[in-house]
C-alpha cells in the first residue's frame, strides 16, 4: 500500500507542484512494536505534513503504541491493513483542551484522535484502532475528587452559576476522553477503519458540518458509555454501510444538555443514516436525551439489529428542553430487541411543571417498514400531560413481542397496517391520545386473555379498515360511557366474541413501573455514592 500511495504521488508530482508528501511514521522515529510510545513520532509526521499544507500521515503494519494524535488542516490519516494504533491511558499524553462531556461545555482529556476547527480531514485505511475502556474506567475512579467537582459543575451550572477554569481543570482530571473527536470543523471522512474498544464516546461528531463516516466497524461491546457515534450540535452528516457492537447507545443524535445546552442553542440536523448493521448495545438509532438545542431533519434507513436494548429509541425528559422534529425511521428490520420502537419523555423523572425552555417538544415522526422477531415489547410512546407527543405516524410494522404497543399523552397519532401479536396483555393499549387513528390494524394471533385494543379517555378515536382474527375474545375494550366517544368504521369483525366491551379495568397497572432505563439509573447513582463513602 506504501508503494502505490507514493506511485500516485510521483505520478502526480510530474503535473502539478508542489506535492503533499506522504509522511511515512515510522521515518519519524515511530517504532511498530506495541511497546515503544510513538506519540512524539507522530507529532513530527502531522506537523511535518501541515507545514506542506497537508498529506497523507501513513501507518504501515505494526503496532503503534500512543498517546492522543492532534490533526490538522489537509492531513489524511491512513491507517494501513495489518497496523493497529494502541492508545494508552497515560494522561500526561493527553493535554487538557475544550470540549463538551455528555452535552455540557467543559476541559476534558484531549481525544484520542482529534482536533479543533479542522478541514478536509480524512480518517481512513483498512487498519485498526485500539483503547482499553476498562483501564479507562479504573483511571477515572481513581480520581474521585474530580467526579465530585464535575457533579458540582453540574448542579451549579443548572442554577446559572459561573465555573471558574479551575473548577474545570480539576474535574476533567475525572473525565474519560472521546476516541475521536473533531470540533469545529467541517468536512471530515471517517472511512474502513476498525475500532475496538473506547475510554468513551467512540466517533463524537462536536461543532462539525460536512461529515461523512462509511464502511466502519465499531466494537465496544462491554465498554462503560461506549456509544458508537455522537452526533453532537453537528449538521450535513451522512453514515453508511458500518458496524456496530457497542457497550451503549449504536448511533446517536444530541444537542446539549439542560441550561448549559440552551445556552450553546445549537441543533443537530441534516443526518441521514443508511445500510447498518447493530449488534447490542442499549439503543441502535437514537435521539437523545440531550436535546437542548433540538434536533431535527433526520432519516434512519435500511437497519439491521439484533439483540440490542431498543431499535428507534428517541428519550427526553423536563428539564432538558429542545424541539425534536422531522425525523424518518424506514426499512428495518429487529430480533431479540427489548423495545422495537420507543418514544418518551421520561427518560429523567421529575414532578409536573408549566411549559417552558425546560419542556421538551416532539413532533412529526414518521416510521414505517419494520419487522420485529422476539421483541420484548413492540412499542412504547410517553407524552407529557403538559406537552403531549404530536403528529406521530407508524404504518407497515410487523411485530412479535411478548408485550404490544402502548402510548400515552400523545395527538394526531396514527398507526397504519400495524399487526402486533402478544403473548401477555392487549396489542393495543392507548389513553389520553386525541385525534387517535387506527386503520388496518390486527393481531394475527390474539392474545384469548386480553382485548386485541384498549383505549381509555381517548375522544374522537377512528378505529377503521381493521380485522378481527379467529381466537379473538374482545376486539375493543372501553371504559363505561366513552362507546360514542368511538368512531368504527369499514370493519371486519366477525370473528371476535365480542366487538366492544366496556369494562372498567386498569390495564396499565400490569406494565412494572420501573423500567430497565431507571434501574440502569438508580445502578448509576448507588454507584457515585459508594464512590463518595
Amino acid at each position: 500500500m506504501k508503494s502505490f500511495i507514493l506511485t500516485l504521488v510521483l505520478a502526480g508530482a510530474a503535473v502539478a507542484a508542489p506535492v503533499n508528501p506522504v509522511c511515512n511514521v515510522r521515518d519519524y522515529g515511530a517504532v511498530a512494536d506495541g511497546k515503544t510510545r510513538a506519540t512524539a513520532a507522530i507529532r513530527k509526521a502531522v506537523q511535518s505534513c501541515a507545514a506542506h499544507g497537508g498529506g497523507t500521515v501513513y501507518f504501515p503494519p505494526g503496532t503503534y503504541l500512543t498517546g492522543s494524535i492532534e490533526l490538522a488542516s489537509n492531513i489524511t490519516l491512513f491507517v494501513d491493513s495489518g497496523a493497529t494504533l494502541k492508545f494508552h491511558n497515560d494522561l500526561a499524553e493527553y493535554p487538557i483542551v475544550p470540549g463538551r462531556l455528555e452535552g455540557i461545555e467543559c476541559l476534558t482529556p484531549a481525544p484520542l484522535i482529534g482536533g479543533r476547527n479542522l478541514e478536509n480531514v480524512t480518517i481512513t485505511g483498512r487498519g485498526t484502532l485500539m483503547a482499553d475502556n476498562a483501564a479507562w474506567k479504573k483511571q477515572q475512579l481513581e480520581h474521585a475528587e474530580g467526579m465530585q467537582m464535575w457533579e458540582q459543575i453540574r448542579e451549579r451550572l443548572e442554577r446559572k452559576e459561573k465555573i471558574p477554569e479551575a473548577d474545570f481543570r480539576k474535574a476533567a482530571s475525572g473525565h474519560r476522553p472521546s476516541f475521536i473527536r473533531p470540533m469545529d470543523s467541517r468536512n471530515i471522512l471517517i472511512e474502513g477503519i476498525r475500532i475496538v474498544g473506547s475510554p468513551m464516546w467512540t466517533i463524537h461528531l462536536l461543532y462539525c458540518d460536512n461529515v461523512t463516516v462509511r464502511n466502519v466497524i465499531v466494537e465496544t461491546y462491554g465498554g462503560k458509555n461506549a456509544d458508537g457515534i455522537d452526533i453532537d450540535s453537528s449538521r450535513n452528516v451522512r453514515i453508511s454501510d458500518s458496524y456496530f457492537d457497542t457497550g451503549d447507545d449504536d448511533i446517536c443524535l444530541k444537542s446539549g444538555r439542560d441550561a448549559d445546552g440552551r445556552r450553546v442553542n445549537r441543533p443537530t440536523e441534516n443526518v441521514v443514516i443508511t445500510n447498518c448493521t447493530i449488534h447490542r448495545g442499549h439503543g441502535a438509532v437514537v435521539v437523545g436525551s440531550e436535546t437542548a438545542g433540538g434536533i431535527r431533519n433526520v432519516t434512519a434507513s435500511n437497519i439491521v439489529c439484533q439483540g440490542t436494548d431498543r431499535g428507534v429509541r428517541i428519550k427526553s425528559g423536563r428539564g432538558r428542553g429542545g424541539l425534536i422534529q422531522n425525523l424518518r425511521f424506514q426499512n428495518w428490520t429487529m430480533e431479540n430487541v427489548r423495545e422495537g420502537i420507543y418514544i418518551t419523555n421520561y427518560y429523567t423523572k421529575g414532578p409536573q411543571e408549566p411549559v417552558s425552555e425546560r419542556t421538551p417538544i416532539f413532533r412529526d415522526f414518521a416510521i414505517s417498514n419494520m419487522t420485529m422477531v422476539g421483541s420484548g415489547a413492540a412499542g412504547i410512546i410517553e407524552g407529557l400531560p403538559e406537552m403531549p407527543i404530536s403528529n406521530v405516524r407508524i404504518s407497515d410494522i410487523i411485530a412479535n413481542a411478548k408485550l404490544g404497543f402502548r402510548a400515552h399523552d400523545a395527538a394526531g397519532l396514527q398507526l397504519n397496517n400495524v399487526e402486533v401479536n402478544v403473548e401477555q396483555g392487549p396489542a393495543f393499549l392507548v389513553k389520553n391520545v386525541t385525534d387517535l387513528d387506527l386503520n388496518g390494524i390486527a393481531a394475527r394471533k390474539p392474545n384469548a386473555a386480553a382485548p386485541v385494543i384498549r383505549l381509555d379517555d381517548c375522544p374522537g378515536a377512528i378505529i377503521r379498515g381493521s380485522k378481527a382474527w379467529t381466537g379473538t375474545n374482545d376486539f375493543l375494550s372501553i371504559s363505561p360511557q366513552q362507546r360514542s366517544q368511538i368512531i368504527m368504521t369499514n370493519n371486519i369483525l366477525s370473528a371476535a366474541k365480542r366487538e366492544v366491551q366496556e369494562a372498567e379495568t386498569d390495564l396499565w397497572s400490569a406494565i412494572p413501573e420501573k423500567s430497565k432505563d431507571d434501574a440502569e439509573r438508580q445502578s448509576k447513582k448507588a454507584e457515585k455514592g459508594n464512590k463518595k463513602k
